[in-house]
């Protein structure tokens, strides 16, 4: 964007001329931190946003709030599945080494998340099995049955609303999301979140 003062002509960096995929800290204006805050809460809700939930202004945007609410439900879900997880790996006792669990919850975790990228229909089931199929070896079909159970009525539990691990997960994530849209992405944002 350029500006002119009287004879001068500078250019301004806006929004639109940032490299790659990086975005623009918030400036301090008032305006600005409101815009940017509001529209996180709005994102950050629970329930899915509907066209009827939103202020006219926003309507046109619909879809593109929708997609960052889709992502920081999925950050969610996955952080509420790695920490269902690891007390249930621990619990086997089986790896005695914490680098190689750690290794594990990770490789759990990126299972998950290329899970919930192919497919927007991906439940409770699905995750419950990437679990399942990382903690237990060729255990029995009984215990493995039982294990997938009790793995699952805890990741449901765990991500209803009003639970304490949810609320929790759904605070940080808001918490980390806010110093991204703050500080913008680059390193201070990540420094924040």
């Amino acid at each position: 964007m350029v500006k002119t003062n009287g004879n001068i002509v500078t250019s301004v960096p806006s929004a639109a001329t940032n490299t790659g995929n990086q975005q623009p800290e918030c400036n301090g204006e008032r305006v600005d931190l409101l815009v940017r805050l509001g529209l996180l809460k709005l994102v950050s809700g629970i329930s899915g946003m509907t066209e009827e939930s939103l202020p006219e202004t926003l309507k046109l945007n619909l879809s593109r709030l929708r997609a960052v609410q889709a992502q920081i439900q999925k950050i969610i879900v996955i952080s509420t599945s790695i920490l269902v997880f690891r007390p249930i790996l621990m619990s086997e006792q089986a790896l005695v080494n914490p680098v190689e669990m750690e290794s594990i919850v990770v490789r759990c975790g990126k299972e998950v998340l290329e899970l919930l990228d192919r497919s927007k229909e991906a439940g409770v089931e699905e995750i419950v099995e990437i679990m399942n199929g990382f903690s237990r070896d060729g255990e029995e079909a009984f215990n493995t049955n039982k294990l997938q159970a009790a793995m699952s009525r805890m990741l449901v539990k765990s991500l209803q609303a009003g639970d304490t691990v949810f609320e929790r997960i759904s605070h940080a994530v808001y918490l980390a999301t806010r110093g991204v849209v703050l500080a913008g992405n680059g390193p201070q944002g990540r420094k924040l979140a």
